[in-house]
């Protein structure tokens, strides 16, 4: 579990998501940015995504979790079409294709780890 520090956590995450194309404008920024604070609260949260990830925040937004899942998984296409290089790099591993909603939270959750 990290110490969660939301003004740094978010400093770090514009850092590391910057790079691939995602910025604060995007509509589905924010919502990505709630599930990767959530799984630096309890990393095992990624072992139930539907369930520890997406419906908190989505009944938080009034919303279904399907929309969270949605922003999530629009966050990695686009960062995959704008910069599937940089991915692959934060992946730390080869991909053959852009990478799941799942995937794609725990490579970013990965990079957040590293620092």
């Amino acid at each position: 579990m990290l110490d969660v520090k939301i003004p740094e956590l978010s400093a770090q995450l514009d850092d590391i998501l910057r790079p691939l194309g995602l910025t604060r404008s995007s509509k589905f920024y924010r919502p990505f940015c709630e599930c990767i604070v959530l799984i630096c609260e309890q990393e095992d949260r990624l072992e139930a995504v539907q369930k520890e990830i997406y419906m908190p925040i989505a009944e938080q937004r009034h919303c279904k979790w399907s929309a969270i899942q949605s922003a999530v998984r629009r966050a990695a296409e686009k960062a995959w079409a704008l910069n599937p290089e940089g991915v692959q790099q934060l992946a730390g591993y080869p991909l053959d294709d852009r990478p799941s909603a799942v995937q794609f939270l725990e490579i970013i959750y990965n990079a957040v780890v590293r620092g």
